[in-house]
């Protein structure tokens, strides 16, 4: 999945910036990899996917956001969710709220917002026994 994906929307934050490379993150596997802007090299995002970490994570994708990837089906894309990784690496969340979808065929993404409240923006990727995770204010 290393090439240029095109986000016509852009990405909440950054609406100017609309073309992404995935990279692979050493070590990384399929788990781990690095959203790069290809015309902005100071930006950048880690991306996880979802699936590996949280099995029960099941987001319902509307048909309109799959559409705007030019795809027909969830079996189309690939999703990944973005994660913020402080220097104390076991601190790490992923966005399960606003995950990105990529479709390979088309070379397009797009970040959605999911209805389903289920799912949090600042989901722990290692869970720890005595601290929550937290929603973003």
């Amino acid at each position: 999945m290393e090439k240029v994906f095109e986000f016509p929307a852009g990405l909440y934050g950054f609406p100017d910036i609309k073309r992404y490379v995935v990279a692979d993150i050493p070590g990384g596997g399929d788990v781990f990899k690095q959203l790069l802007a290809v015309d902005h090299p100071d930006v950048g995002f880690t991306l996880v996917y979802p699936f590996a970490l949280f099995p029960d994570y099941n987001p319902d994708i509307p048909e309109e956001e799959l559409e705007a990837v030019g795809a027909q089906n969830a079996e189309q894309v690939l999703l990944y969710a973005i994660a913020q990784v402080p220097a104390e690496f076991r601190e790490a969340t992923a966005n399960l709220r606003a995950p990105l979808l990529f479709n390979p065929f088309t070379r397009k993404g797009r970040q959605i917002i999911l209805a389903d409240d289920r799912y949090r923006t600042r989901e722990r990727l290692f869970p720890s026994k005595s601290a929550p995770a937290e929603e973003a204010p």
